[in-house]
């Protein structure tokens, strides 16, 4: 792992794209603090395909981030459970969440995140 032929993913790939598309956005934890980070995720609210196949699969709003940038702020993969985000001026609550890993593993890669609306 991590040989002299591995692709910096976060520097060469991850850093422009999240430096152009990115949105800051404040993470809120389930936690009994309700503990609140901020973040720069991907905005996919327009929709997300979603499902085993994707010519007939669901598309729902969602979002991405960098799982390094979670680490950066002390949020691991599984408090995301039930965390709600706000960004552009809407809160969700992450319903779901899964990898997106590059070919260096997961904590180089993505986390996709499924959104619902927050209504409450």
């Amino acid at each position: 792992m991590g040989g002299a032929g591995m692709i910096d993913y976060g520097s060469l790939l991850f850093g422009p794209i999240y430096g152009t598309l990115g949105v800051e956005a404040v993470l809120t934890l389930a936690d009994t603090a309700e503990t609140q980070v901020t973040v720069t995720l991907i905005d996919k609210t327009g929709g997300l395909p979603v499902g085993p196949n994707v010519e007939i699969g669901t598309v729902v709003p969602g979002a991405t981030v960098q799982v390094a940038d979670l680490a950066a702020v002390g949020v691991t993969v599984e408090q995301l459970d039930d965390a709600h985000v706000s960004f552009s001026g809407r809160t969700w609550r992450i319903a779901s969440h899964h990898p997106k890993p590059v070919p260096s593993g997961e904590a180089d890669g993505e986390q996709v995140l499924i959104l619902e609306a927050d209504n409450g």
